[in-house]
């Protein structure tokens, strides 16, 4: 397992995130996401070379985002080849409600003290 820090993502407030590169596939770790959470994978999936996304974890500041903007990200990360998420603080109960939706079982529900155990 390789951890790879991306390097900044965005203008304005720029992020970073902790990438992990497993046999599954990536597993990206997020603050909040302010450069937007499809932004951040993308990145994640341009350093590494590994078009596989294992699970998407941390905020994906969504809070206060309409449900047609986070029907159209959910679907996105689908796209990128995004196993599973694990959406938290600044993600939004309504992302939280979309995700489960869209995600079923690869939806993983977390927060503080939350231990999510990779295969």
């Amino acid at each position: 397992m390789c951890d790879v820090a991306p390097g900044e993502v965005g203008v304005g407030i720029r992020e970073q995130a902790l990438v992990l590169t497993t046999s599954k596939g990536l597993v990206v770790i997020t603050g909040c996401a302010h450069p937007g959470i499809v932004n951040m994978v993308r990145k994640a999936r341009e350093i590494t070379g590994e078009d596989r996304v294992y699970l998407v974890v941390g905020g994906f500041h969504l809070g206060g985002e309409p449900p047609s903007r986070i029907e159209s990200i959910a679907k996105e990360l689908r796209r990128l080849s995004v196993r599973k998420v694990a959406p938290c603080h600044c993600s939004g109960d309504e992302a939280r409600k979309v995700f489960r939706q869209r995600f079923g079982p690869d939806y993983i529900e977390s927060g503080v003290g939350t231990k999510i155990t990779l295969p």
